[in-house]
């Protein structure tokens, strides 16, 4: 909707940032390619807000966005004078993002999710890097409003816990961007009725924990399908219907989570914090396998944020967590040895220490399952990645073949971008037999679309 005022909004924050209408619009666009958008706005598209006009979704969050890393304090879309206004018939309707209660949340999500016109919407949302808000321990029992007449059972909880193996299973093997619209549907459907069923307040929270991790999976499978935005909503009602739940350890897993995807997207102070935060709610109430989990995620960002005797310190402990661990059925229940490795080659990587990063990327590899071809994938490709490191390019090559191998049988925003900078990389060795072999048999892949 068109505005008749000058925007004084956001003339005042380009000015607190030292920026020009042109610099604020490269910075819109860079930010919209790292979500796979391409955009093209200039200094005549900034002129045209700061005279009053207002942009479509999702470009008044990215302005934020990028005004709050300009500044180094946060910038909401309000702050920028951007927002759209809402329409006198809509503006009691809530949106989905802005529904408080985790259960409705959830559901209407999940709907809008699977319904293609509706879903173009929400995987334009930006990520922020805003904190998340901590909530209380122990959570306040709500009493539970069922609203259906078919009773829940105990036989209902083993069915999320069976049904979110299935889906770890494929998102392991195939990536983020398959069946992850089935899952939506499956939360949007037979998950809430399950929440809305008559039960003891005992099945009742079980419940809630089986659906916050369906969640959780589904915020992963999003982050991998290239939607970090709608990633992070997923895993804040996941973290919503933990609480509810009061289930640290779920809690704990989420928020862990949560810190793997701000790292990747480079926001390296909230990715420590949110690894932090995730120990520190975990306490004493989480299996050896789990704290073993958190451990070496807070070892990773202690790493990158230059922490290196603290990050040693928790891979020591991560390790000596993992020995005692029991093997237990479960998605959200068992961390492969295989994991453990890549988080310490990760770790070792950040840290500047090549010789033990290789050689940790190789125990990863060596425990990896061919079958989970994503995480056989990626891994190869980091393992090659290390190799190149230090000069042995000809072994390099043959890993990232066995990175190719396996690249048709996923749809993974991750492997694409592996893909990509794989094909950047062999434009540095022209003349090199092997790299040539492996850039022509790069060149002959095309990433499959997205969701």
């Amino acid at each position: 909707m068109a505005r008749r005022d000058p925007n004084a909004q956001l003339a005042a924050l380009l000015a607190e940032a030292g920026w020009s209408a042109g610099a604020l619009a490269r910075a819109i666009n860079a930010l919209g390619t790292t979500r796979g958008m391409v955009l093209r706005y200039s200094r005549a598209s900034v002129a045209s807000w700061l005279a009053g006009s207002r942009p479509s979704a999702p470009v008044p969050a990215l302005a934020a966005q990028a005004l709050t890393r300009r500044t180094g304090r946060r910038v909401i879309v309000e702050d920028t004078g951007l927002a759209q206004l809402p329409a006198p018939a809509q503006a009691a309707a809530v949106h989905p993002l802005e529904e408080a209660d985790a259960v409705r949340r959830m559901t209407a999500l999940c709907r809008d999710d699977t319904d293609p016109a509706r879903r173009v919407f929400l995987t334009r949302t930006a990520y922020s890097p805003a904190a998340v808000a901590l909530p209380d321990w122990p959570q306040k029992s709500r009493p539970h409003q069922p609203r259906s007449q078919r009773r829940a059972t105990e036989a209902d909880t083993q069915t999320l816990q069976d049904t979110a193996r299935l889906f770890a299973s494929l998102g392991n093997a195939h990536g983020g961007a398959h069946a992850r619209s089935a899952l939506a549907a499956y939360l949007a459907d037979d998950a809430s009725s399950l929440l809305s069923a008559p039960a003891t307040e005992t099945l009742h929270r079980q419940l809630l924990v089986g659906c916050a991790q369906l969640t959780h999976l589904l915020a992963s499978m999003t982050a991998d399908a290239g939607h970090p935005g709608l990633a992070q909503h997923y895993y804040r009602t996941a973290l919503a219907l933990a609480h509810e739940a009061s289930h640290r350890p779920t809690y704990a897993i989420t928020l862990r989570a949560t810190s793997t995807l701000a790292l990747r997207l480079g926001y390296l102070p909230t990715a420590a914090r949110l690894a932090q935060a995730a120990t520190d709610i975990a306490g004493s109430t989480v299996a050896p396998a789990a704290w073993s989990f958190l451990l070496s995620q807070r070892a990773l960002t202690r790493a990158a944020t230059s922490q290196s005797r603290l990050a040693l310190a928790d891979l020591d402990a991560a390790e000596h967590a993992h020995s005692r661990a029991s093997i237990e059925p479960g998605a959200f229940s068992v961390y492969p040895r295989a994991g453990l490795d890549y988080q310490r080659a990760e770790t070792f990587h950040a840290l500047d220490q090549p010789v033990e990063a290789l050689a940790a990327y190789q125990d990863a590899a060596r425990h990896r399952a061919p079958a989970e071809h994503k995480l056989y994938a990626l891994t190869q490709a980091r393992l090659a990645e290390s190799l190149l490191r230090i000069g042995h390019l000809e072994q390099a090559c043959t890993h990232w073949h066995l990175f190719l191998d396996h690249y048709p049988h996923l749809r993974s925003a991750q492997a694409d971008q592996v893909l990509a900078g794989l094909r950047r990389t062999l434009a540095s060795f022209p003349r090199q037999p092997h790299a040539t072999a492996l850039r022509e048999r790069a060149h002959s892949f095309t990433a499959p679309p997205g969701p």
